[in-house]
């Protein structure tokens, strides 16, 4: 598999145990459950008690044989079941106060104690999405999947909130399928590109599925990654406008390189005009300011083609599809020099979007859900 240049990782849910079990017929009073009440289950699922300390020593010792039965060099640790029946069959009744904060406590020794056993694993935490971001487990899991709504409309809000509090390198942010698989949204493959890059970047979809423009695709987007991880991950992060237009920066942090990016929930009718602000340049250097070349699938045009098409074209037909195979249409070119500190005050006045009359070249297609990003790279005479 490395031959190949993949690494393996599995996913695990060790917290978890389940009543036709093994583990539960030798040790019920190791699940977490009130005395005398209806236990509610979920996931057919109780929780094992963490704030007993034998329950932590035996998952060390467990996880640890997983761990060392192969070459795993990944591990997502998983919680996908709330905390209910919160009472610890190890502790007297006057102290279940303490359960939680002992169960936390136990979950800590657990995971100290496998990754410095396991310190060449990379471990990602997860608890039904992001409920475990907390900076207690950061001192072990390096990044956290923070949602499992990988829309990127509600991802640019998500990632936004997150932005307050955490840097960019702990959240994993993922492009997935269209319509995505929680708010059913169709959503262009660059925008979810253009989201996720903001954060630890990865895929979660079936690239049978793709075809060979997404997967030509996926491979730029996945080049160009790795060209500016530095500035995503590691970078200053700033935020811009917040609305019906996202506005993000990410600098680095000798202020050299900088990725702007805008996004936008819905178009609006005669709106052509469209600024960026950048953020965390400096003012006196002069920057080279871009975005990359990029084509458009006619499909997305809808009727339109009809206006210069020399025989009718209906949507969705084999003719249509077959045309889109060899015919796009391009996008617009941003390139500027200027001074940083034009970038950040005055702003860059984009490219004319399309307001239902004429296209060419320098017009800016951003329909619902579209986004752009643009690169700034300090010139070498301002250095």
């Amino acid at each position: 598999m490395e031959d190949l240049g993949l690494l393996f990782g599995i996913w695990v849910e060790p917290e978890m145990i389940s009543r036709k079990s093994r583990l539960y017929e030798a040790h019920p009073d190791w699940a977490m459950q009130i005395p005398g009440k209806p236990h509610a289950e979920g996931r057919n699922q109780m929780i094992l008690d963490l704030a007993n300390p034998e329950v932590v020593d035996y998952l060390i010792a467990k996880m640890s044989e997983v761990f060392s039965s192969g070459k795993i060099s990944y591990v997502k640790w998983d919680m996908n079941r709330i905390m209910s029946d919160i009472y610890s069959p190890s502790l007297p009744p006057e102290r279940q106060g303490e359960t939680a904060h002992r169960y936390i406590c136990g979950f800590y020794r657990l995971a100290k104690a496998l990754t410095e056993k396991f310190p060449d694993i990379l471990f990602e935490g997860c608890a039904a999405g992001g409920c475990r971001f907390d900076l207690g487990v950061l001192c072990y899991f390096p990044q956290i999947w923070a949602s499992d709504d990988t829309d990127p409309v509600m991802r640019s809000r998500i990632q936004q909130g997150y932005s307050y509090g955490y840097p960019a390198s702990v959240m994993t942010a993922h492009v997935s399928a269209s319509p995505n698989h929680q708010t059913l949204r169709e959503t262009p493959l660059d925008t979810r590109f253009n989201i996720a890059a903001f954060g630890t970047l990865g895929y979660e979809l079936n690239l049978n599925d793709l075809g060979k423009r997404e997967l030509d695709e996926i491979r730029k987007q996945i080049a160009l990654y790795k060209e500016w991880r530095d500035v995503f991950q590691f970078g200053d992060f700033y935020r811009g406008r917040f609305g019906n237009i996202v506005e993000w920066t990410a600098v680095s942090t000798d202020r050299k390189r900088g990725v702007g990016m805008i996004f936008q929930n819905l178009t609006e009718a005669n709106h052509p005009f469209e600024m960026y602000r950048a953020r965390g340049l400096k003012e006196r250097s002069r920057y080279h300011f871009y975005n990359m070349a990029k084509r458009h699938d006619i499909r997305d045009f809808g009727d339109l083609i009809n206006t210069a098409a020399p025989v009718h074209v209906r949507q969705g037909s084999v003719l249509q599809n077959m045309i889109a195979r060899f015919v796009t249409m391009p996008g617009e070119q941003e390139e500027i020099e200027t001074s940083g500190a034009v970038l950040m005050k005055a702003g860059v006045k984009l490219q004319g979007a399309y307001c239902g009359t004429g296209y060419n070249e320098n017009t800016r297609y951003f329909a619902d859900f579209n986004s752009r990003m643009y690169f700034m790279e300090e010139e070498e005479s301002s250095r």
